[in-house]
């Protein structure tokens, strides 16, 4: 069968073969073997390229859970990406994030679509910060991983600009600083002002949504918020954001 796949990463394999680890929109994450991709330009031609969106043939293997991939065809190369580190840590860390939170072997056309329009907007670098912190949290949210923001999960009250305001990974969002019992290392302080922004920027319906402006503060609570939450959730660090903090591009 024909499916339209995203690579993630591949490795070789022998003299001649390439081991692939691949998002299909059909079949969810996949290993598979490409046998003689390193020597047959007809079937490959160097078409299975990291980052790139590409229609793979596949068929099962019989011994194990990976695939064959007999051939495989570029649709979108994004060689942007390919030929700059920052984009592609960043391309790197979604892929990295959706492969960790969905299962092998399950099929999500709606995460799949999503990672392309973030491969998208990356190639072609339109977005801004908020845009891809957005971008991101609607990815956790298809991922089932949801992170809240407009009402205390420990009180369900909303936010006020006197109020402490805490972003916990354990309740799974934003919370009153007195709804939580104890203080732990991993929590992340928000403040109000940046509570405001964040909600218009995530509400699709709010004329705002397209036009906030966060301040660099502000972005660096969302996207510490972000971190502890993906790191409590896998429970431990994912390479692609640990690489992006340690140089400073996030």
């Amino acid at each position: 069968m024909t499916t339209r796949s995203i690579i993630m990463k591949k490795m070789d394999r022998g003299e001649a073969d390439e081991i692939v680890i691949f998002l299909s929109r059909d079949k969810g994450w996949l290993t598979g073997v490409a046998k003689n991709s390193r020597k047959s330009r007809v079937r490959f031609g160097g078409h299975l390229e990291p980052f790139c969106v590409v229609d793979i043939v596949i068929r099962s293997r019989r011994k194990d859970n990976m695939v064959w991939i007999d051939e495989a065809h570029m649709v979108k190369g994004f060689l942007r990406i390919r030929e700059n580190m920052e984009l592609l840590a960043r391309a790197s860390y979604f892929l990295e994030l959706s492969s960790g939170l969905l299962p092998e072997g399950q099929a999500d056309p709606e995460v799949f679509d999503l990672l392309e329009k973030i491969l998208e907007g990356l190639d072609k670098s339109t977005s801004g910060s908020i845009e891809f912190l957005v971008l991101e949290i609607r990815l956790l949210a298809l991922l089932g991983y949801q992170p809240v923001f407009d009402n205390c999960p420990m009180c369900g009250k909303g936010f006020s600009a006197s109020n402490d305001i805490i972003f916990s990974p354990w309740a799974g969002g934003l919370c009153h600083k007195t709804c939580l019992k104890e203080s732990s290392s991993i929590n992340v302080s928000v403040s109000p002002a940046t509570v405001v922004a964040l909600c218009h920027a995530l509400n699709p319906d709010s004329r705002l949504a397209g036009r906030i402006k966060l301040s660099r503060s502000a972005q660096t609570e969302i996207r510490r918020s972000l971190s502890a939450l993906v790191r409590y959730i896998r429970g431990k660090d994912l390479k692609s954001l640990k690489f992006m903090e340690e140089v400073g591009y996030i």
